[in-house]
C-alpha cells in the first residue's frame, strides 16, 4: 500500500504544509538535516533498516524496523550531540560542553566531546540508569549526580555552565538537525512508505525526522509515541500550548520528559499527525517479543514505538510501516520484567 502520498481520514486535522512560525525552527530545513547527514558520515555509518517477517505477519501491514541500537552508544541520540559539537568553533570547542540527560543523550555528548577531544560535564538525576552512566565515565566525561529529575538536573547544569557550551538533550536546532538523518536514511533505504511511528520524550527526535519527511514526501503519516506516564507532547498538542506535567512515572527512562521543548512543540504541531499512548506492560511485551522474534535488544524507550504498533496504532491491511527502534541500553532488572510478561 506503500504511496507516499497517504490521503487523509474524512475530518482528521491533517496538514497540507509544514512551514516554519519563528526563525529558529526555520532554519531546520530538509537542507540543514542533509547537511547534517553529509557532517556526520565520517563519524557514523547508518544504521540498517531491517524488515520483518514475524511482526508483519502479526500486524498484517508492512513493517521495517529501524536499528538504532547499532549505534557506538545503543541510541539514536549521537546524532544530534555530535551534530552540535561539529558546527562549534574552535574557541567554544576549548571551554567544553556540559548537558544534563536522563542518559542516552549523556552518552551522546560524551562520545562527541570523546571524538574531538574536548572536555565534557554530564548532570544526571540521582535516579539515573547506571548502565548508561557507567558508560558515560568510560568515555571520559565528568558526571555529576543531581536531584531527583532531569528537570532538576537540568537546571543545576545551567547554574554551572560557566564559559562551557550548554548541548541541549532536544531544544536546540543542531541537535534537532541531528537527530533527523535518520529519516534521511529511512528515504534513501525505503523511498515509499506510509507511516512512520516515532518515540517522544523532549520532542527532538520526532521534530527532526517529522519536519524532515513532511518537506520531503508530505503525504507520509507520522505517528508519534509516548508513555501513559510522560504524556507532556500529547497534553500540549491538545491544549494547544506547552504543558507541564506535574509527575511523570515510566518505566522508560529516556522518554521521562515533563514537557516538550519549546521548538519541538512547535515543530510537533505543523508536522505530527497523531500521538498515542502505550502503558508499562505493552512497552515490556514489545521489549520480549523483540528480543524472542528479531533476537535484539531494546530499552523501554527504544521499544515504545513498537508496543504502539502492537497494541495502540491500527494500521490498515498491508500498509507500510516503519517502526523507529530508538535505544537498547537495557538494564537486566527491565529485561528480565519483560522477559516474565505476558
Amino acid at each position: 500500500m506503500a504511496s507516499g502520498a497517504r490521503k487523509p481520514k474524512p475530518g482528521s486535522p491533517r496538514r497540507l504544509r509544514c512551514q516554519a512560525a519563528n526563525l529558529e525552527t526555520a532554519s531546520i530545513t530538509a537542507a540543514a538535516v542533509e547537511q547534517a547527514a553529509a557532517d556526520l558520515a565520517p563519524y557514523l555509518r547508518p544504521t540498517p533498516l531491517q524488515f520483518s517477517r514475524a511482526f508483519t505477519a502479526k500486524t498484517r501491514c508492512e513493517v521495517h524496523l529501524k536499528l538504532e541500537g547499532v549505534q557506538p552508544i545503543r541510541a539514536f541520540k549521537v546524532r544530534g550531540a555530535l551534530n552540535k559539537v561539529i558546527g562549534m568553533t574552535a574557541e567554544e570547542r576549548a571551554h567544553g560542553v556540559i548537558t544534563a540527560s536522563a542518559g542516552n543523550h549523556g552518552q551522546g555528548v560524551a562520545y562527541a566531546a570523546l571524538t574531538f577531544g574536548i572536555p565534557a560535564t554530564v548532570y544526571v538525576p540521582l535516579n539515573a540508569n547506571q548502565l548508561k552512566v557507567e558508560s558515560i565515565k568510560r568515555m571520559g566525561a565528568r558526571v555529576v549526580a543531581h536531584g531527583r529529575s532531569y528537570q532538576e538536573a537540568f537546571l543545576e547544569a545551567q547554574r554551572n555552565q560557566g564559559g562551557a557550551t550548554f548541548v541541549h538533550a532536544y531544544d536546540d536546532a543542531r541537535v534537532i538537525a541531528g537527530q533527523g538523518t535518520l529519516a534521511v536514511e529511512l528515504l534513501a533505504d525505503l523511498p515509499a512508505f506510509d507511516t512512520v511511528i516515532v518515540p517522544i520524550g523532549g520532542g527532538g527526535l520526532i521534530a527532526g525526522v517529522a519536519g524532515y519527511l513532511k518537506e520531503k514526501t508530505p503525504g507520509v503519516k507520522v505517528v508519534g509515541v509516548e508513555p501513559a506516564g510522560a504524556a507532556g507532547m500529547k497534553r500540549s498538542l491538545e491544549a494547544g500550548q506547552l504543558v507541564t506535567l506535574e509527575r511523570v512515572q515510566t518505566i522508560a527512562d529516556g522518554l521521562a520528559a515533563s514537557r516538550p521543548g519549546i521548538l519541538t512543540f512547535e515543530i510537533a504541531q505543523r508536522c505530527v499527525d497523531e500521538v498515542v499512548l502505550v502503558e508499562e506492560a505493552e512497552m515490556l511485551r514489545a521489549i520480549r517479543l523483540y528480543f524472542e522474534w528479531e533476537h535484539l535488544l531494546a530499552e523501554p524507550a527504544g521499544a515504545a514505538a513498537l508496543a504502539a504498533l502492537l497494541y495502540r496504532y491500527a494500521p490498515a491491511p498491508g500498509e507500510r510501516v516503519v517502526v523507529i527502534l530508538s535505544g537498547a541500553n537495557i538494564t537486566d532488572e527491565v529485561m528480565l520484567r519483560a522477559l516474565k510478561s505476558r
